[in-house]
């Protein structure tokens, strides 16, 4: 009966792995197209930290006794967080990217067209999270988008007054 068990937990730690987990990559500015120096990458719920070089290159992994889709969070001053789960299949790789809007309102009315005044906005939608990446050679090219809400806004109102002129 000892031999029995003795096999079982010789087999049991046989049978357990351990599971390194590393993802790498470089964080880049979605205006200016240069890297971003200092952004912090997190692996969410795991309190495990990392941050970009001055070429925007980053680093970040854990070793745990089992795998795991870790995510991962990427913050800048001035800028929109990045958050994305990496789903690792057999044959596959899946992305799941934190998408989120938020209302803004309007400080007064916006008329699309000047000459209705029975049309208007009075606020609109914007995105609180950057949503662009690539993958590169196994590595995780993320770019951030830039915290300017009252430039989107006039992005947006530019595109309502143009589709209303025309």
């Amino acid at each position: 009966m000892r031999n029995f068990f003795t096999s079982i937990v010789i087999l049991f730690l046989l049978c357990s792995c351990d599971c390194q987990i590393i993802v790498s990559g470089k964080i880049i500015s979605s205006e200016t197209g240069k890297p971003i120096n200092g952004a912090k990458i997190e692996m969410v719920g795991k309190n495990i930290t990392s941050e970009s070089n001055q070429n925007g290159l980053f680093k970040i992994g854990d070793m745990s006794g089992f795998c795991y889709d870790p995510k991962i969070e990427v913050t800048y001053e001035g800028h929109k967080p990045f958050l994305i789960e990496l789903e690792s299949e057999s044959e596959f790789q899946n992305f799941k990217l934190k998408k989120q809007s938020e209302f803004i309102e309007y400080e007064e009315p916006f008329y699309p067209n000047p000459y209705n005044k029975n049309t208007f906005v009075t606020g609109t939608w914007v995105e609180k999270y950057s949503g662009n990446f690539k993958i590169k050679s196994d590595s995780l090219i993320i770019y951030l988008d830039e915290k300017k809400i009252n430039k989107e806004i006039e992005l947006i109102k530019g595109k309502l007054k143009k589709k209303n002129s025309g």
